[in-house]
């Protein structure tokens, strides 16, 4: 058996994101550049991937060539044109499974819409959730075995494939608006995984506790780092504009940062944060000294005066004041809007006032964060969704420093679980080589993932574990539970 991939899509979120800001760039090796975002998933507190065009796609590189691959994904699709899955030898595209426009499931030689293989004679309806599994062995003569919902429904020979070599190495996910959710892929070696499983879920837990470590949080967040779709907002001068946030943890707030959409090398700004007062901006708490000039797309940060100390729990009005009018940059999706700002008129030069004033609601939601240190836990600077990257981290340079998570417990029990994937978003910030591993502890026994290399710029590095190594059994809801997890520096 080899797990070769696996993706619930979960923690590239949040909801609305477009996979382009979104980390799904350090999992998949093509991403969509447009036509596509994060929606809600099958199951609550889920997420799926959504593609609106037959020319947007999503593709990885599989880590070898394989004669035979078993798989699922889950599919909703609108039936407007062809979606599903291609299978590829280095851009060849060999063969693919998916739904036509009819709503029938079909097998085509070469990529969606090629040549018919096999179709069923039923038909799905619009806008429904199927799961949809394969068998594939690549060939001139290949078997196939297509599932539908856990029902085999496709199954004979024929032409797998369309390069001189009978093998993929890819695998494309092409959706004329369909929803993709809960993939996995397998190889037909070994005892275990090595035949396709009836509807499946990938579940994402996130870590919630530290359980034993040595790295440093170095970095934290409050507020929106992160940017869902590029969207901006004008905004004018002398303005004070704020949010509220609630510290996720206790730590020390240092520095205000802001993300203009536009350059201006005159405009100038001032942080601000004050308190929470029944559901408004209250009594100022700190400032900072004016900070001069914008480039457009690159973070303007202005240190406060006296840093100030956060409270995990409490709420927080985090902002600045600007003198100038510029385009800024929005956390949210000018569709999907969340409004979550205010605004009020004020005087730059004698900006902030020490109580806010009365503010506008329901303005734009810039992005806009807060930058933290000294905080308590690991755990808070590892569960970001979307991951913060070298805004929300926990770092180290020590050979042998390890830091283990606990996470979650699953939303259900499952009637049988096919393995536990831990994964890690890493980057090497030192010169010089580094390995890490990546560990999962159940019970007293602790696994090692085989060692990589993490490189200068982020990549997410996994580790399957088919059976409870504290048991040598298939795993349990409550195995899973009490894991931990995370990350070693090997050498």
């Amino acid at each position: 058996m080899v797990d070769i991939f696996w993706d619930g899509f979960d923690k590239y979120g949040p909801v609305n994101c477009a996979p382009v800001n979104s980390t799904m760039n350090s999992e998949w090796t093509t991403i969509p550049s447009s036509s596509a975002s994060f929606v809600a998933g099958r199951f609550t507190n889920s997420l799926a991937l959504q593609m609106t065009y037959s020319f947007v796609n999503a593709s990885r590189t599989l880590p070898s060539n394989y004669g035979r691959l078993i798989g699922g994904i889950a599919l909703n699709p609108t039936l407007s044109n062809n979606s599903g899955v291609i299978f590829g030898d280095a851009g060849t595209n060999q063969c693919a499974v998916g739904f036509n426009s009819a709503g029938k499931l079909v097998l085509w030689n070469g990529g969606l819409g090629g040549t018919q293989i096999a179709i069923t004679s039923t038909a799905i309806t619009a806008n429904t959730w199927h799961y949809v599994e394969w068998d594939l062995t690549f060939a001139s003569s290949g078997s196939y075995n297509v599932y539908l919902d856990g029902v085999s429904v496709l199954s004979g020979t024929g032409n797998l494939k369309s390069s001189s070599n009978a093998y993929a190495n890819q695998v494309i996910l092409i959706g004329n608006t369909c929803n993709f959710d809960d993939m996995y892929l397998f190889d037909s070696t070994g005892s275990v995984n090595n035949a396709v499983r009836g509807d499946s879920r990938v579940e994402t837990l996130f870590p919630s506790a530290d359980a034993s470590v040595a790295f440093t949080p170095s970095q934290g967040v409050i507020g929106a780092y992160y940017s869902l779709s590029s969207s901006t907002t004008y905004m004018s001068s002398g303005q004070l504009y704020l949010r509220k946030f609630t510290a996720p943890v206790s730590g020390t707030l240092n520095s205000i940062s802001i993300m203009p959409a536009s350059t201006s090398s005159g405009a100038n700004f001032k942080p601000a944060i004050y308190a929470n007062n029944s559901g408004s901006p209250g009594t100022l708490l700190s400032t900072g000294s004016q900070v001069t000039g914008a480039t457009a797309l690159t973070a303007v940060t202005m240190p406060l005066t006296t840093p100030q100390s956060l409270t995990a729990g409490t709420s927080y009005w985090i902002g600045y004041v600007t003198d100038t009018a510029l385009t800024m940059q929005r956390d949210d999706n000018s569709s999907f809007s969340t409004n979550a700002g205010y605004i009020a008129s004020v005087t730059y030069t004698s900006a902030p006032p020490s109580t806010a004033p009365s503010m506008s609601s329901g303005q734009s939601s810039l992005q806009l964060w807060g930058n933290v240190t000294g905080m308590s836990t690991n755990y808070s600077e590892a569960n970001e969704v979307p991951p913060g990257g070298d805004l929300s981290c926990v770092t180290s340079s020590t050979v042998g420093a390890e830091d283990r998570y606990s996470f979650g417990s699953l939303s259900s029990t499952p009637s049988n679980i096919a393995g536990v994937k831990v994964s890690a978003l890493l980057r090497k910030t030192d010169s010089g080589a580094r390995t890490v591993t990546v560990q999962l502890k159940s019970g007293s026994t602790e696994v090692t993932g085989s060692s990589q290399s993490p490189a200068a710029s982020y990549s997410y590095f996994s580790a399957y574990q088919d059976t409870d190594p504290n048991t040598s059994a298939a795993w349990t809801a409550s195995g899973v539970n009490s894991v931990t997890a995370g990350v070693k520096i090997a050498s």
